[in-house]
């Protein structure tokens, strides 16, 4: 589907491509965060980006229940033959990573929380690598009030992109967002293509570094 944002990020790539994973976590199809996803797409494309743009809802991912699989099989899991594995090697090759997330009763998604929870694989090697690379999150919510509406999800978040080797950049965090239309407005518009050409510096002062 197309997007119904036009880009106008015009600024001149830089020289070399830079690798960006972008992971849409909705389960909803279409629908304002994928809006989002669009968008900063378009714009990490215009800065000469090499985008993955990845929709969670796609891959069928177990969730972990503790058994302890992988703290006796080091690098392994007992549920391998499903989506998770394929996703974090796409992230691993990232030299970037940003998240378009809904906030559902204050939280993530069923399936990305299951997704993170499958991180324990690598919270298990208790090795993180260094320099941490960036990550960002653009949460979507459809209320408008609530002092820490987004303090759940920013709290996972920095957990699991601990235990992956990233490091959280300041997120964007937008309220009163249900339905793609609400995101048609000039203001919000420039709000996430600010943020996606942020984004895409900073992957780009990583991969030179």
């Amino acid at each position: 589907m197309e997007s119904p944002f036009p880009s106008r990020a015009e600024q001149d790539p830089p020289e070399q491509a830079t690798h960006v994973c972008l992971l849409a976590c909705s389960p909803h199809p279409n629908g304002s965060t994928d809006a989002a996803a669009r968008l900063l797409e378009q714009t990490l494309s215009s800065r000469g980006a090499a985008v993955d743009r990845i929709s969670l809802r796609d891959y069928t991912i177990h969730p972990c229940i503790g058994c302890g699989y992988c703290s006796s099989h080091p690098g392994r899991c007992a549920f391998d033959g499903d989506g998770a594995a394929g996703l974090f090697r796409r992230m691993e090759r990232a030299d970037s990573l940003i998240l378009s997330i809904p906030v559902y009763f204050y939280g993530p998604p069923a399936q990305l929380k299951g997704f993170i929870d499958r991180a324990q694989l690598f919270w298990e090697r208790q090795r993180t690598p260094t320099p941490r690379r960036p990550a960002h999150a653009v949460l979507c919510a459809a209320r408008t009030r609530g002092d820490r509406l987004f303090e759940a999800n920013l709290l996972i978040l920095r957990c699991f992109l601990d235990t992956l080797g990233f490091s959280l950049h300041e997120p964007l965090l937008l309220r009163g967002v249900e339905r793609p239309d609400d995101l048609l407005h000039p203001h919000l518009i420039a709000q996430i293509e600010r943020f996606g050409l942020e984004a895409a510096e900073q992957a780009t002062r990583f991969y030179h570094e």
